[in-house]
C-alpha cells in the first residue's frame, strides 16, 4: 500500500499543510509525555497518555506529508500505520508495534482496567521519547518551512 493507495481508497484526503498545526500536535504530543511521566499515575494511564502523544506524532507527520485521515474511517489506526510512509525506516515495524498498543489503549479506556503492566507503561513511553525526537529530526530535514 501506499498513501496515494489510501488516497484512492477515500482513507485519506489531501489537506493544507500548517506551521500551526504542526505546533499544535507537537505541544499534545510533549504534553502527553510529560503525563505519562508524572510519578504515581497507574499503568493504564501512563500508557494511555503515552498512547496518545504517539497518535499526534504519527497524525504530524501525516500531516507534514500533506494528508489527513477521513473521521469514522478507523483514524486511529491508519493515524498509526501511516507512520510506514511518512518516516518510513526503523518506524516501519516500530508501527506495528504502537497498532498492537493500540488495541491494549482501546481496552483500558473503554472495556477494563489493569490491562497493561508498569513495563509495558515504561517501554511504549520510550518510544513514543524516541518517537518525538525522530520526528523533530525528520521535520528540520524535510519539512523546514513547519517548523
Amino acid at each position: 500500500m501506499s498513501l496515494q493507495q489510501w488516497l484512492d481508497n477515500s482513507w485519506i484526503n489531501k489537506t493544507d499543510r500548517s506551521g500551526q498545526e504542526v505546533s499544535n500536535l507537537l505541544d499534545i504530543a510533549e504534553r502527553q509525555i510529560a503525563d505519562a511521566s508524572l510519578p504515581g499515575m497507574s499503568a493504564d494511564g501512563r500508557f494511555a497518555h503515552a498512547y496518545e502523544a504517539v497518535r499526534c506524532l504519527c497524525e504530524l507527520a501525516l500531516h507534514a506529508t500533506g494528508y489527513t485521515v477521513l473521521k469514522g474511517m478507523r483514524q486511529h489506526e491508519r493515524v498509526i500505520e501511516s507512520l510506514k510512509f511518512t518516516l518510513q525506516g526503523e518506524w516501519t515495524e516500530t508501527a506495528d508495534f504502537f497498532d498492537r498498543c493500540r488495541r491494549f489503549r482501546h481496552q483500558v479506556q473503554y472495556e477494563r482496567s489493569g490491562v497493561v503492566q508498569h513495563q509495558d507503561a515504561d517501554e511504549l513511553l520510550a518510544v513514543a521519547e524516541k518517537l518525538h525526537d525522530a520526528v523533530q529530526e525528520w521535520l528540520q530535514q524535510r519539512h523546514p518551512d513547519l517548523l
